[in-house]
Parts: structure tokens; sequence; C-alpha cells
């Protein structure tokens, strides 16, 4: 804790100190103000040692523990796959709010585009059971690490290795009702914004776009969208605040009829809504 405290805002500190030893001991800190003094294993201290290091070392705490959660769920994670954002969990809710009522009755064809740790269709999965659901990902890293996520959480995903950006590759693609993407939408230029944790770990590819073509992946999801998704399918985005409203003429010029932005809880324009 006091190593921590170095580097660290105090309350940050100790929520870090109370999520490692909830990861190594399955202690809460209610738990621990109950059990008093307590023998620790040394390979337990080990692990927290380890983890502190990494924290030290402005590893971001999901990465030092090699976990996150979403939705109620728990993601392996590494350097080769974004940490999953609350925000694109807000994305998942709304998905599923579309869909109330009827979740466990549907079989939609669904497509996740840019999967990462895969946290996007194991969350539609859970919670539309009867869907089949596919996700792509131009890293097979990963996707070795969602198909891990995957078994974790005891669901089946047809995962795909493919470049989105390579129209060829979308042949053999069938139709979807639903497709959803978080792709890379960060500006080169907005990387003095960022945080260091995440500019020296998280994986780039997964982050940024070339300043000169920001859109470059909505482009091509919404042209793919156009031909492999269903008449009355759905089309879902995270966005780039910054682009809202070019997104949602773009996707208006391509023969959407319906476009929404929608924001998120902290008030930005984070997601595109696109009815066919």
């Amino acid at each position: 804790m006091l190593k921590l405290k170095a580097l660290y805002p105090a309350e940050e500190a100790r929520a870090m100190a109370d999520r490692l030893l909830e990861n190594y001991l399955h202690l809460m800190p209610a738990q621990r103000i109950m059990s008093g003094a307590m023998l620790i294993d040394d390979s337990k201290i080990q692990l927290i040692d380890e983890a502190v290091n990494k924290l030290l070392s402005n590893i971001p705490l999901q990465y030092a523990i090699g976990k996150a959660f979403f939705m109620d769920m728990e993601f392996i994670v590494n350097p080769s796959v974004l940490i999953p954002r609350p925000e694109t969990e807000e994305m998942v809710s709304l998905i599923l709010k579309q869909f109330s009522g009827s979740e466990k009755k549907l079989k939609l064809d669904i497509l996740d585009i840019g999967t990462g740790s895969g946290c996007i269709p194991i969350a539609l999965k859970k919670n539309i059971p009867e869907s089949n659901v596919s996700a792509i990902d131009f890293s097979k890293e990963a996707l070795s690490v969602a198909a891990e996520n995957a078994g974790l959480n005891n669901v089946r995903i047809n995962f795909i290795h493919k470049d989105i950006l390579d129209q060829t590759e979308w042949q053999d693609l069938p139709l979807f009702d639903l497709i959803v993407s978080n792709p890379p939408y960060v500006t080169h230029e907005e990387k003095k914004q960022m945080q260091r944790n995440v500019l020296d770990h998280e994986p780039h590819t997964a982050l940024f776009v070339p300043d000169e073509d920001p859109l470059i992946f909505y482009r091509a999801i919404i042209k793919l969208s156009k031909i492999k998704l269903r008449e009355a399918g759905c089309l879902w985005f995270e966005i780039n605040e910054m682009f809202g409203v070019e997104l949602r003429d773009m996707a208006l010029s391509q023969g959407f009829k319906e476009v929404n932005i929608i924001f998120d809880f902290r008030g930005k324009s984070r997601f595109l809504q696109c009815l066919k």
C-alpha cells in the first residue's frame, strides 16, 4: 500500500490494494477487517509483490493481475488486447435493451468486428443464448485470448481471423441481423491527452487511426453492412465523439433508414445505432 501511494493518489492506491488482496486472497475489505491478523502463504505474498512491482512500472492493474471484469463476467487480458471499458459495457447494455424482453428466445445472427478480448460477443451470447455469434479480428494473438475467454465463460463463438479492410475477405461471410463494432478510433493528435499506462501498454493497433483518415474502419464496416446486414437489421458502433455527426451522415448516405447518435454516461456522443 505504501509503495503504491508513492506513485498513485491515496484513494486509487487503496482501491488497487483492495483489488490485489481480493484477487489473490479472495477476501473483500469487510472480510479482512473481520478476520483480523492472518497468516498468508509465501507463494501468495510473492504473487502480490510481483503485481505491485508491475503497478509501480505503470502497468495497468488489469494487466498486472491478468484479468478484467465486463458485464459481471471475468475476462483474461494481456497487452495483445484492450482492457474492456465501461463505455463498451454500456453499448452492450443498450443493444440488449433494444431486444428487451425477448433476448432468451431470439435466434439472431450476430457479428462483432475487431473483437479483442471477446467481451462484446461473449456478453451478447450470454444474454441472447439462442443466437449465432461470430467475431472477427486481424490479430491472431487477440483471437487466442478471445477464444480462452469464450471457454472461461462457457459460450461458443465462431472466431474468424480476417482483415476487415480487405474487401476480398468479405465474400465468405453470411448474412447477419446485428453487426457491432468498437473499432480503433483515437487519432494520433489525441495521444497527448492520454495516460501513459494506456500509451505504454495497450495495443496501438486497437486504439489508433491515421489523422488523415480517422474513419477508415467505419467506412469499411458501413460498406460491409450494406451487403451483409439483413433488411431491418441493425449496426452498432462505439465512436469518437468528434466524428458523430460525420458518421451519422455517412451511414445515412449509404442507405440506412434511421441513424441515432447516443450519448454515454459521461454525456459524450459515444454510440451510433444504424437501422437498415
